[in-house]
């Protein structure tokens, strides 16, 4: 057991045992992510706005891992279901009420966490309606009459056409832990995988005259359920297009949303447009007046007001790329700063590299950052133009108002307002063209 018990709120019990095995991924499908964050993590992060005691039921082969950090992890040995994963976890429960679900459903919001709040009785769940044309989801369906909820039917024995059957059970549940400590003991194994379901305790406690409310949403999508990695294909589309909703609402253009792809954590102001085919990773800023255009990749980065990144551009790892500043079409940059108003406009690669304000970098120049043990830091002043074809070998420094000569590898200090070029000496030899050409021909 790991983590830590404060005692207050509302407990949260996370079912996070099931290692996943359907998707057919080496890591655990509650590691998958989603929009670059775990899917353990949003339901984690939801719990937690609710509640200091978030109880994660995990196996023992993921037992410590640092994606539970924030939750109480308790360990199942057998995965015996989830009636059994919650047993395991009452011992540390101290509510009055408990909230359970599932860690492979982690599109759900906190208005469906409110929601179940609000209801009164020994437990509440809810009941999300099934897309007509996703009828063959393997969820149990929820069978309720005049007085309420009756029982939950295996999806293999549900029929599809009763207007009540359309009702799925979402796994997600309210129940007083008075309840739960009375009647769980009382779940029997099922006869076909000897695992125990919680919800076979939802029909043992209405037999034992517990009231059971059902909230019924007409949604589906906050409850769509991970198994596969096509389940978790559609998951993504789902994120995705809630967080470009979200950033057009608040100001930015996208001219084909669909072709552009954030993280959970991106920062956009408005004024920013944003082109076809661009993805957007972890660790993102992008500031107002910006323009990104299309096939730009950018991850771990700051891109200050009206700078002009792209198309097929590059940026990541602590880059700064300041205001007004633009970089190209096939530049990459990485740990680096460009300064305001300077311009890496073609086919370069600028790492470990401090480049002044409104300098200039030429096409083809590379910054050789790296020695094959360490890399190395460069310095290039303000108002400095870099012809193009060079290589700057790192660790250097440039001063201000230098010019460096095309085709140059520049490896000393160049001090400011200095012409620096380094090129080997040109030789002609008149007329060797042609006899050179013409003993090829004689070989043909």
């Amino acid at each position: 057991m790991t983590g830590h018990l404060p005692d207050t709120g509302i407990n949260f019990i996370i079912l996070a045992g099931g290692l996943g095995t359907r998707t057919r991924f080496d890591s655990p499908k509650m590691f998958l992510e989603l929009a670059g964050q775990p899917i353990i993590r949003y339901l984690i992060n939801l719990c937690s706005s609710f509640s200091d005691r978030v109880i994660t039921v995990v196996s023992p082969q993921i037992e410590g891992h640092y994606l539970f950090d924030g939750s109480f992890q308790v360990v199942q040995k057998n995965p015996l279901g989830t009636g059994d994963a919650v047993k395991t976890a009452m011992p540390f429960v101290d509510s009055e009420d408990v909230i359970i679900l599932c860690a492979d459903t982690p599109l759900i919001e906190s208005r469906h966490i409110k929601s179940l709040l609000r209801t009164d009785g020994d437990a509440a769940f809810i009941a999300c309606k099934i897309p007509e044309d996703m009828l063959d989801m393997p969820y149990g369906r929820v069978l309720c009459d005049n007085q309420g909820f009756v029982k939950i039917i295996e999806h293999k024995d549900a029929a599809y056409d009763g207007k009540l059957y359309r009702y799925a059970n979402s796994g997600i549940y309210r129940i007083k832990t008075s309840a739960l400590k009375d009647d769980l003991n009382s779940l029997s194994p099922d006869k076909y995988s000897g695992e125990y379901y919680l919800t076979d305790l939802l029909t043992i406690l209405s037999t034992n005259g517990k009231k059971i409310s059902v909230v019924k949403s007409d949604e589906y999508w906050p409850f769509h359920g991970i198994n596969t990695l096509i389940d978790l294909s559609l998951a993504e589309e789902i994120v995705q297009k809630k967080l470009r909703n979200e950033f057009m609402r608040k100001g930015v253009r996208l001219i084909d949303p669909d072709s552009v792809y954030f993280s959970f954590d991106s920062k956009i102001a408005d004024n920013v447009t944003i082109e076809q085919n661009v993805v957007i990773k972890k660790g993102v800023t992008i500031n107002s007046g910006a323009t990104i255009k299309s096939f730009c990749y950018l991850e771990d980065c700051v891109i200050m007001e009206k700078a002009v990144i792209g198309p097929f551009a590059r940026i990541r790892d602590r880059t700064v790329i300041m205001d007004g500043s633009t970089v190209g079409n096939f530049v990459e940059i990485k740990e680096s700063t460009i300064g305001r108003e300077a311009k890496v406009k073609h086919l370069s690669y600028i790492g470990n590299t401090y480049v002044g304000h409104r300098s200039n970098i030429g096409a083809g120049t590379i910054t050789c950052n790296f020695d094959g043990v360490r890399k190395h830091k460069s310095v290039i002043g303000d108002n400095v133009l870099v012809g193009s074809n060079c290589s700057i070998i790192s660790p250097i420094k440039i001063g201000d108002d230098a010019l460096i000569g095309a085709g140059s590898v520049i490896t000393q200090d160049v001090p400011a307002n200095t012409l620096a070029i380094s090129r080997t000496d040109q030789q002609n030899h008149k007329g060797k063209a042609s006899e050179i050409l013409n003993a090829k021909s004689k070989r043909i």
